[in-house]
């Protein structure tokens, strides 16, 4: 039995640290542009973008982001979705099952959406703020390329700091080297053998 016991563990552990990895099917592109030409970027990576392009999950590090966003393609008459945790919960819950049944391709959110969003119709994902943290990253890189997908997807992270650019270094060794990312150790660890 303590055979068993232990293989679990090890089942456990080496689940948990492939999700601290990222997907080597789905392609991470890095931008580097200046604040001020953030926008016209996206809206051409938008407009450009075939009608049969799958789902497009555009994140922003805050909600008022995400409004200023959402206005702007309002005034471009893209069509679109916000879900950012300022809103009501009924309110979130039905702009997720919308965006899930696939009435509007295009949500743009906070980090609220890049845990726990489960859809296998999204193939793009915009980091228009780049992540504050590789945690941050990984779950919003995690949101494309899923099981189920029909394609296997992209990340477009737009750069535009100098802090950045050390988080984009340790994503693209990551990548090159198909490893987990740095400091992303699972909280899981073996459990301990009875009596030894």
């Amino acid at each position: 039995m303590l055979g068993k016991f232990t293989d679990v563990g090890r089942f456990i552990t080496l689940a948990t640290q492939s999700l601290h990895r990222l997907p080597p099917h789905v392609q991470q592109k890095f931008v580097r542009l200046k604040g001020r030409d953030k926008l016209p970027e996206l809206l051409q990576l938008l407009k450009e973008r075939p009608a049969s392009g799958g789902a497009v999950l555009i994140f922003c590090n805050n909600a008022s982001t995400v409004n200023w966003l959402g206005y702007i393609l309002d005034d471009h008459k893209i069509k679109h979705l916000r879900l950012q945790g300022q809103m009501l919960a009924a309110a979130r819950a039905g702009i997720f099952a919308s965006f899930q049944k696939g009435d509007v391709s295009i949500l743009v959110c906070t980090d609220l959406a890049s845990r726990g969003l489960d859809t296998s119709s999204v193939q793009l994902v915009v980091n228009y703020d780049f992540p504050e943290t590789l945690q941050d990253y990984l779950h919003r890189a995690g949101r494309v390329g899923r099981v189920g997908s029909k394609a296997s997807g992209a990340v477009v992270s737009f750069v535009t700091h100098r802090w950045d650019v050390d988080l984009v270094r340790k994503i693209e060794t990551a990548a090159r080297k198909r490893t987990g990312l740095p400091g992303m150790d699972s909280s899981i660890k073996n459990p301990p053998s009875k009596g030894g």
